[in-house]
């Protein structure tokens, strides 16, 4: 009986990966006379059109682009010796008294799902190599 084992597994399908999208643009530009830097030219002069917004919006994001939203900090400290439920119930009843917001704890409970999810695999993974140990004794 063949086993799975790192040295018996099935061999990964090659694919290959096509041009990224930059590269595309820079050689249409290049067999069409262009190049990159006269792109920048263009479009800088492009955005002092005041019949142009497109333009100038492109040119802001670029040398200004808009920060990334981070969620703020809550103080909350979740008890680690409780059980996974009764860990969500004290996120929920955070979620209640105002503590924390819906979203927040939301995240916080999927967090400990994921988790669970986690350790789920791993012991089905560490039961299985058991398995398979003692039948590799037997036989």
């Amino acid at each position: 009986m063949s086993r799975f084992t790192s040295n018996n597994q099935p061999a990964p399908e090659k694919k290959k990966r096509g041009k990224s999208e930059r590269t595309k643009i820079l050689e249409a530009m290049q067999r069409t006379g262009h190049t990159e830097s006269g792109f920048y030219d263009l479009l800088v002069e492009r955005a002092h059109n005041p019949e142009d917004n497109f333009s100038y919006g492109e040119l802001l994001k670029r040398l200004s682009p808009i920060q990334k939203a981070v969620m703020p900090h809550y103080p909350f400290e979740l008890n680690s010796s409780l059980d996974h439920h009764q860990q969500a119930q004290q996120v929920v009843d955070a979620i209640s008294k105002g503590d924390i917001p819906a979203d927040v704890g939301t995240m916080i409970i999927g967090s400990i799902t994921n988790m669970l999810k986690i350790k789920e695999v791993t012991d089905f993974e560490d039961r299985l190599k058991a398995i398979e140990e003692a039948q590799d004794d037997q036989s």
